[in-house]
């Protein structure tokens, strides 16, 4: 049984990794997402996840407490706070599963369906010539910085 959950899984990574490029992958974490679950969110475009309830981690706090002595919670070890800020894994987070339904679909009207269809054009009021100097700060003028110092 093992080996056979093991090809699901992998059968599972490699269709997303071939789908790469070609259509969307979103992934919505509205539970816990724990184990090997854990892979395909990692590779998906945009993961969101629902604060509170919502936490993505391979081993899970009690694993953590019995192999470092470290007392972590689900929250602090990958709750939407570590994936959104730290990690980078989470491109976002929403109060509750239908605010996020709403973000995602509203992410969503911004992407074609598929590599082969153009963009979907959306109606936009901001003057294409604003200036926005705060953005002249956000990659550093060395190559040997990190982006966010």
């Amino acid at each position: 049984k093992q080996w056979y959950q093991r090809r699901v899984r992998g059968d599972s990574l490699l269709r997303k990794v071939l789908l790469s490029g070609v259509v969307p992958q979103n992934s919505l974490i509205m539970g816990p997402c724990a184990g090997g679950a854990v892979y395909s969110p990692a590779i998906t475009d945009f993961t969101f996840m629902v604060k509170g309830t919502s936490h993505m981690f391979i081993t899970g706090p009690d694993v953590i407490k019995q192999v470092t002595n470290e007392e972590v919670t689900q929250e602090e070890l990958g709750g939407w706070g570590a994936h959104c800020s730290t990690s980078g894994c989470a491109a976002g987070a929403a109060e509750n599963d239908v605010h996020l339904l709403l973000q995602t679909r509203r992410l969503l009207s911004f992407l074609p369906s598929n590599n082969k269809e153009k963009s979907p054009i959306q109606k936009c009021s901001d003057p294409a010539d604003r200036l926005v100097p705060a953005l002249d700060n956000i990659i550093p003028n060395s190559a040997t910085l990190p982006l966010f110092y």
